[in-house]
């Protein structure tokens, strides 16, 4: 006897994706994304051909997060705007350029957030995994939601409604490229924010180093100077190479503090990766030619500079901008 199939993913879709169409899409997309470093206006465009390529009416694109209890939720880039009365249509103006947040689990699109699997439902007003819509809102007649991932972990989702015939599995598999790219162009923002959220803290680190002493007692009568970086003892220049000045401005101003390791890389070597032997190799050459000051390791941590008096001071204060 023939299996009847229950999977909603059965349906009467009779077309799949024009492959050409498709590809044409992506390459503009890409081409667009070279110059574009808002993810708003690129993935507003995304959706628009989305639509146009699956017949469906409306839609959204976004990233998934987490929030402080490890729920998913989808900060949405691209959604279609189906306001149906004044408060929608604030709301959708209030968060349309900052991202409007889809949390709700107990829903179709929270399905996917929870499972990663995609989700076809040609039949939503019964489905099991329907969240109801709010009053007002416009019909739902379909809908499919489909995850996209990179590097093993799911980045984003695309929902799409209301296409006449409805979803199935073909139309999902013939959307692969298009999923592939966004995944593809969320992970670029994500590397990209990273890299901003890196250069600032390193112009915020810079900040508080600068508005340091500029000359520091260090005890047993070296005084450590940053404008411009020397050592002196008694009043004798104590002769250090670049990198050794680098290496004790660095642990003189955190004078009696733990330095970690990558702070004190970041600021020897600022745009270079280095392995911890060169570090090492560097903190031999300077022991040495300090005689009775006292730079601890601290195992797993990095490094401390400790004063024999206990205490720092500070012999001039300069702020420099």
């Amino acid at each position: 006897m023939k299996a009847v199939p229950t999977d909603t993913e059965t349906n009467k879709s009779t077309s799949v994706i024009p492959e050409k169409q498709l590809l044409e899409l992506i390459t503009t997309v890409l081409s667009h994304y070279i110059c574009e470093t808002n993810p708003y206006v690129l993935f507003n465009g995304l959706l628009e051909a989305l639509l146009e390529i699956t017949s469906s009416e409306y839609g959204f694109i976004g990233e998934v997060f987490h929030d402080a209890n490890n729920h998913p939720y989808v900060k949405c880039y691209a959604t279609t705007n189906i306001a149906w009365d004044s408060d929608t249509r604030r709301l959708y103006e209030e968060n349309r350029q900052k991202g409007m947040i889809f949390s709700k689990l107990d829903s179709l699109y929270g399905s996917v957030l929870k499972t990663g699997q995609r989700v076809i439902a040609n039949q939503p007003a019964t489905d099991p995994r329907r969240g109801g819509l709010p009053k007002g809102h416009p019909p739902l007649r379909t809908f499919m939601g489909l995850p996209f991932y990179g590097g093993g972990k799911m980045l984003g989702m695309v929902g799409i409604a209301n296409r006449e015939n409805g979803y199935d599995k073909e139309i999902a598999e013939a959307l692969h490229p298009f999923l592939v790219t966004c995944g593809n162009l969320i992970q670029a923002y994500r590397n990209n924010r990273q890299r901003q959220d890196a250069e600032q803290e390193l112009r915020e680190y810079r900040r508080i180093v600068l508005a340091r002493p500029s000359a520091i007692s260090l005890g047993r009568g070296y005084v450590f100077s940053r404008s411009p970086a020397s050592l002196s003892r008694d009043d004798t220049p104590v002769l250090l190479s670049r990198k050794e000045l680098l290496l004790l401005e660095i642990l003189a101003i955190n004078l009696n503090k733990p330095v970690t390791t990558a702070d004190i890389e970041a600021h020897v070597w600022p745009d270079t990766i280095v392995g911890a032997s060169s570090l090492r190799s560097l903190m031999r050459r300077l022991r040495p030619k300090l005689p009775g000051l006292e730079i601890t390791t601290l195992s797993g941590m990095g490094y401390m500079l400790a004063s024999p008096e206990g205490c720092v001071t500070e012999m001039s204060q300069t702020n420099h901008d």
